[in-house]
């Protein structure tokens, strides 16, 4: 296998030269020697005479110099008898290695942008002539491996005209490689450029990931294309530096504005042009023009709209910028080439460094797989990594410390960049994964319609990049580009402070999740439970929490600020619209709650529908007074979820709508399935209460039947009496309980006589009441219980003792205004003991008051494990230093 020699456009150009020039010598000493043109050359010969005729000094030159090379490589072949038979041979040998080598001469000689592989093309082929009529050849293949370091003058060919099209092209700065790996975007821009349906394409792409190249070989091969509408084919470039080994420089002579640009594109088209953007577009008037500008970034936005306004129809435009221009273009992405390419680039520019590079050539592929990640497979990188190599920089250090290259690719974007978008830099920063739109939302607490713009921005200066979230394809998760990563960790960090905020809104968001979650785990229909179809939904979720925390606080204008970010975040989830309504009712407004109800029940998925028709049933019955238009909603809701929440909501529907029997099986149901105590079960007992209660107003108030309303007035205050006697301190069940023994009160005096049947409930009911009178004195029903306690005492045949009960508690309802001390100590009830301290239920204080065993004045020494205080009725004193927190009592005493 041959060594590699290094090869640059120059040192190709001799090789191809010197190939040529050996054909023209063979062509001239055993063709022409003995054939006149005519007979050598046949067709070819009018078109060699049509070029020598042109040239001035054509007649002093041999016609043999006017053949194309693949024309007198046939010409060679058509005579081969003539020949040597050791030439004839090896011509007829080596045919197939002119389908390469004509094209790459073609590229060399017209200044066209080399391909991929032409410098090994090349010397693989003119390495196939081994014979001795190949002087040339041979001493130009010895010298190049000779002398890695000889570069031949080379002045390029005169590239301002094709064949039909003008054109000031500059040529492309990666002819060591060719353009790897871009001939699917080159095809597609090109097609587009042919059909003319945009005016202008812009290629973006962060900084070094090849727009330039790929706009210069978009342009060469327009140049060469037959169907190429152009007549002109114009560039300008805009760039300021460039980056090398040593760091970035600038270059000289730079186009900084449109000026600039206007007086280079105006050279093109005449040597003497001095006028400005007018006479320029004067020029071009009616002339189909294809106007390329690259590094449009370093100009503003208001120049470019200028230029497209002024420039004539006629011309077409492809820029290339870090950011774009903005509505008037058609944007094309350029990405960061795939390993496989950038390991090929990797591999072919090492090699074409020479000696210093080439070992690096040779790494193992896994070595290259890492090295081209590590440089985000951007060309520029990887070129600058090598030429950082061959200037002598340690590989590996260089590989980790890329301050210059990331400085370089994306500074002039970052600094371009309003607050909102560097904030949301810094959130992704911190956060150090990808975000979905929603949850960045929530993290900035931002208008949407800002993030939007924020984000659009950052993904027009290739800082972030986007892509489909794996839970759900239709949502886009948002992260950092590996250039964005690399500038904010070593180039410009963002500040800790800012870091330090971003995690903790971070934590708040990710704890208020963990308690959502938490919440329905529990009670799956719970007022505050917000539930998600996917984590995506979570931020959305977050957001309707927050309505409903301020809702309960009463700022209703608050929480419709809440609600509003929500929809503009997630407008068709029907949570959104539930949640809504769910406000909305609690603020007594009943037709918007209504409409937005159903308009959750048209977003519904099949399984959100039940649960919706929960709220809705709950809305329309109590908010609403419509028991029967709930009823339907509310079996629904049961037949699919039958839980005690659908069942406890049903009873009550049913109870609504009087019909109390079926109300008391399903709130029966609700209590016997329900796993665990807690809020619920307070719920459910108070409805059942409530059950007993209306179903004896009905029968004494519609009946006129106080026997039996007094007995099922007995049955509801005898559960509400039973739970509070356990230590609940609840007052809408003591409501319903209290309301309870005023209607078997009113059943036991309804004909103005006691009716002796209810002799037994009523000394409970008062016994009762007296027990719990501190509950019940809280209660709205309380101030008519005195009116109903004084009619039983003045009620005909009552018993005595009924009627001490009845002075006993009136007794208690208006004690002594003169007494003191003891006497002016809040009573309560203890609704909790665990032998050896305990607390004590009173509305005044929402979080119960803690006691010690040691302070309670009637065990005289008897252990507290021994006992059993839960339910019993106490007199209390609040400690001085136990007000604050959670209120403590110095001293307890038993009530009889």
């Amino acid at each position: 296998m041959a060594a590699y020699t290094r090869m640059t456009r120059a040192r190709l150009y001799v090789l191809v030269d010197s190939f040529e020039d050996d054909m023209r010598q063979i062509l001239l000493r055993y063709v022409l020697d003995h054939k006149s043109e005519e007979e050598a050359l046949g067709d070819s010969l009018e078109r060699a005479q049509d070029k020598r005729d042109a040239d001035p000094s054509g007649d002093a030159v041999a016609i043999v110099h006017y053949l194309d090379m693949r024309e007198a490589y046939d010409i060679l072949n058509r005579h081969r008898d003539a020949l040597p038979t050791e030439l004839g041979r090896e011509l007829r040998i080596c045919t197939p290695q002119m389908d390469a080598l004509v094209p790459i001469r073609n590229r060399v000689m017209h200044g066209r942008p080399l391909h991929e592989g032409d410098t090994e093309k090349a010397l693989s082929a003119c390495r196939a002539f081994t014979t001795r009529f190949w002087p040339m050849v041979r001493e130009t293949l010895d010298r190049l491996a000779a002398d890695p370091s000889w570069e031949p003058a080379f002045n390029g060919s005169d590239a301002r005209y094709s064949d039909r099209i003008l054109h000031n092209l500059p040529l492309g700065d990666y002819d060591e490689t060719g353009l790897i790996g871009r001939a699917q975007d080159v095809s597609k821009i090109q097609k587009l450029l042919l059909k003319r349906r945009d005016s202008m394409l812009t290629i973006t792409g962060e900084g070094g990931i090849g727009k330039t190249a790929l706009a210069a070989e978009v342009a060469y091969s327009l140049l060469d294309d037959p169907s190429s509408p152009y007549e002109c084919i114009l560039w300008a470039s805009l760039k300021t530096e460039r980056l090398t080994a040593n760091g970035v420089v600038e270059i000289a002579d730079a186009v900084r504005d449109i000026t600039g640009a206007t007086q280079r594109i105006g050279y093109a088209i005449s040597d003497d042009f001095r006028g400005g953007l007018q006479e320029l577009s004067d020029a071009l008037e009616g002339v189909e023009t294809l106007l390329i500008i690259d590094n449009l970034e370093t100009i503003s936005g208001d120049e470019v709209v200028t230029l497209y306004e002024t420039l004539p129809d006629s011309v077409t435009y492809l820029m290339t910028s870090r950011i774009g221009v903005g509505q008037i273009e058609r944007k094309m992405p350029l990405t960061p080439l795939s390993v496989k390419d950038a390991s090929t680039l990797f591999r072919s520019f090492a090699r074409s460094r020479g000696a210093a590079t080439e070992y690096l050539a040779r790494y193992s592929a896994e070595t290259v797989k890492q090295v081209v990640t590590r440089l985000r497979c951007s060309p520029l990188a990887i070129r600058w990594w090598i030429l950082s190599v061959e200037s002598g920089r340690e590989p590996l250090p260089t590989l980790t410390s890329q301050e210059e290259l990331i400085s370089f690719c994306v500074r002039s974007v970052y600094d371009a960049l309003t607050p909102l978008p560097k904030e949301v830099l810094t959130t992704l920063y911190a956060l150090d994964r990808s975000s979905t739109f929603d949850e960045m939302a929530v993290l900035i607490d931002v208008d949407v319609d800002d993030l939007r713009r924020a984000i659009k921005e950052l993904l027009n200066g290739s800082l972030v990049s986007s892509k489909p979230d794996p839970e759900n394809e239709l949502v886009i998760r948002v992260g950092l580009t590996e250039a964005a990563q690399h500038f904010l960790r070593s180039v410009a960090p963002p500040v800790k402070s800012h870091i330090t905020q971003a995690l903790h809104r971070e934590q708040v968001f990710r704890r208020a999740e963990e308690e959502r979650r938490a919440d329905e785990s529990k009670r799956h229909l719970a007022p505050n439970v917000v539930r998600v179809r996917s984590s995506n939904d979570e931020p959305t979720a977050h957001l309707l929490r927050l309505a409903l925390a301020q809702s309960r606080r009463g700022s209703f204008d608050r929480s419709k600020e809440f609600i509003a970010r929500a929809r503009a975040l997630n407008p068709e989830f029907w949570e959104v619209d539930r949640v809504e309504a769910f406000i909305l009712s609690e603020n007594n407004q009943v037709d918007q709650a209504t409409a937005h109800y159903r308009a959750a029940l048209r977003n519904a998925t099949e399984d959100a529908i039940p649960v919706i028709s929960y709220y809705f049933a709950g809305h329309l019955a109590g908010r609403g007074h419509r028991p029967d238009a709930a009823l339907p909603y509310a079996r629904a809701a049961d037949e699919a979820l039958r839980s005690p929440d659908t069942a406890q909501l049903l009873g009550k529907v049913l109870l609504w709508d009087r019909q109390y029997s079926e109300a008391q099986e399903h709130l029966n149901w609700a209590l016997d399935n329900l796993k665990q105590g807690g809020r619920l079960r307070l719920i459910i007992l108070t409805a059942l209460v409530e059950s007993w209660r209306r179903w004896a107003e009905s029968l004494l108030d519609d009946d006129k039947n106080p026997v039996e309303a007094g007995r099922k007035a007995a049955k509801g205050f005898g559960i509400g009496f039973r739970e509070l006697d356990s230590g609940v301190w609840d007052l809408k069940l003591a409501e319903s309980t209290l309301e309870s023994a005023k209607v078997i009160l009113r059943s036991a005096t309804a004909t103005g006589l006691f009716v002796a049947e209810f002799e037994e409930d009523v000394r409970n009911v008062l016994d009762g009441v007296k027990r719990h009178y501190p509950i019940f004195e809280r209660c709205g029903a309380w101030r008519h219980f005195p009116g109903r306690v004084g009619q039983l005492h003045r009620a005909k045949d009552c018993p005595e003792d009924i009627r001490a009960l009845c002075e006993d508690l009136v007794h208690i309802v208006q004690p002594n205004s003169g007494s003191v001390g003891e006497n002016d100590s809040p009573l309560g009830i203890v609704c909790s003991w665990r032998g050896k301290y305990g607390f004590i239920a009173h509305p005044d204080y929402p979080s119960n008051v803690f006691f010690p065993a040691s302070v309670v004045t009637d065990l005289n020494g008897v252990p507290g494990e021994s006992v059993e205080l839960s339910g019993q009725r106490v007199k209390f004193q609040i400690d001085e230093h136990g007000k604050d927190d959670r209120p403590r009592a110095s001293w307890v005493s038993l009530e009889p």
